[in-house]
């Protein structure tokens, strides 16, 4: 079935098309030098127009697309257009039984997701926005006209709030299951240490994601975090001992950490390390060789007699070094700093070491080696 413009209203319109032809699934509208085919799945509406003398046919496409034809008798215009909404209809309503279908399986899926027992990353959300976005794609209606179908309307805007919404909506999603963990397990966390984990701890220790940033001053629990987050992942069977792997920049930090998960968890299998420690440990397993590690990497006590002895060096040989040690020891740390050669005190430099290997470890954090800074 087809409907053409009068030779007149051709003439009149001055319009690239004057023809419609109805097709198997779409319509094919062409003029002198312009064809055009439409399918039925990109026509998102069809309008029918009486003008002054004539009729006009308007189809409406995604992205606000149109396409008219104008100089139609009007009678057959309306008879063409009824019969083409009847037909157009009832591919819509077949193809949106297949919409439903595609959306309600993009939507158990995407419940099961969510609705598991873990922590919902956020790398995550990509691979389902990923999902939904394919579904949509393979759908054969044009998402304007889901709206129309009411099996497919609420999970198409389920759908559609992910897309459009995916951080916050696993942000709401996450903070709901971590307060039904903390309320489940509250025992654990008020147990895993000598005194209950605050909430910011414990939200901490529960927190999933695959890199997690955790600031926090000193004495503030940081070790009980990372004590307690062993013994989550324990808990929850998300790993094995032999699976985690803890380090602490210093070997005191690191056999507190021994100490505390052997009586907290009653664990063998988890060591903590130092990076060092660490670094030889896959030094030696990797080449069969055990290298040789200076002892001021290795003893404490060797790396601060040699920063104290630099430093006497330095105010015994230069006075504006001695001068700027005393202001500064004096006036910013408040430091009684005695008359002469008080570089030579034993009990001011015991005092002075340890700041000396933290600004070490800090500058060395930013790059250069302990001989460049001594």
């Amino acid at each position: 079935m087809e409907l053409k413009s009068t030779s007149f209203g051709k003439h009149l319109a001055q319009h690239p098309y004057n023809r419609v032809r109805l097709l198997h699934a779409g319509v094919e509208v062409s003029g002198d030098k312009h064809q055009y085919l439409i399918p039925f799945n990109q026509i998102i509406a069809i309008h029918c127009k009486r003008g002054i003398v004539w009729g006009e046919l308007e189809f409406v496409l995604p992205d606000e697309q149109v396409v008219r034809l104008h100089g139609t008798e009007w009678q057959e215009t309306q008879h063409f257009y009824h019969y083409l909404q009847k037909n157009w209809q009832a591919w819509s309503l077949e193809m949106g039984e297949i919409c439903a279908t595609v959306l309600s399986q993009q939507m158990a899926s995407l419940e099961q997701m969510i609705s598991r027992d873990s922590w919902f990353q956020l790398n995550e959300l990509t691979s389902l926005q990923q999902s939904i976005r394919e579904a949509f794609t393979a759908l054969p209606l044009p998402l304007a006209r889901l709206e129309e179908f009411e099996a497919c309307r609420d999970n198409y805007h389920h759908c559609l709030q992910w897309l459009e919404q995916g951080p916050a909506r696993v942000i709401d999603r996450n903070q709901q299951w971590a307060d039904r963990m903390l309320e489940r397990h509250r025992e654990f966390f008020d147990s895993i240490e000598s005194t209950p984990l605050n909430l910011a701890q414990s939200r901490a220790v529960i927190n999933g994601e695959r890199s997690l940033l955790v600031l926090a001053g000193a004495g503030s629990g940081k070790t009980s975090v990372l004590v307690a987050r062993a013994g989550w992942l324990l808990r929850r069977n998300e790993a094995m001992p032999e699976q985690i792997l803890m380090l602490a920049f210093s070997r005191q930090a690191a056999q507190e950490m021994d100490e505390r998960i052997r009586a907290r968890l009653g664990i063998e299998g988890i060591k903590a390390w130092t990076f060092h420690a660490l670094a030889l440990n896959i030094i030696r397993h990797g080449s069969k060789k055990s290298p040789v590690i200076s002892q001021l990497e290795s003893d404490g006590q060797v790396s601060r007699d040699l920063l104290i002895n630099c430093w006497r060096e330095q105010c015994s040989q230069k006075k504006v070094q001695a001068k700027g040690w005393r202001q500064w020891l004096a006036d910013e740390l408040a430091w009684d700093v005695g008359d002469g050669d008080y570089w030579q005190d034993d009990r001011l430099a015991r005092r002075l070491a340890p700041r000396l290997e933290r600004w070490i470890g800090l500058m060395r954090m930013h790059g250069g080696s302990q001989a460049q800074m001594i």
